[in-house]
């Protein structure tokens, strides 16, 4: 049971710095107004990927590691 609670706050996790990371990069489209970020500049999509890749990571064990500690 314990595993299954730690492998849920890492899912938990990863969705929640999915929608943050893709939230931030649909407000920033909104302010910017129109064109692609990525058409612009195709060295900003490597960044967000990365950043993403890096930041969903970085929830995952931080929601598993919460979680383990209940």
């Amino acid at each position: 049971m314990k595993l299954l609670r730690i492998g849920t706050g890492a899912v938990l996790g990863a969705i929640a710095a999915t929608a943050v990371a893709w939230g931030g990069l649909y407000l920033f489209g909104m302010a910017r107004g129109s064109g692609s970020l990525f058409d612009t500049n195709p060295d900003a999509a490597n960044r967000f990927f990365a950043f993403w890749l890096v930041l969903v990571l970085l929830a995952s064990i931080f929601g598993g590691a919460s979680a383990s500690r209940r």
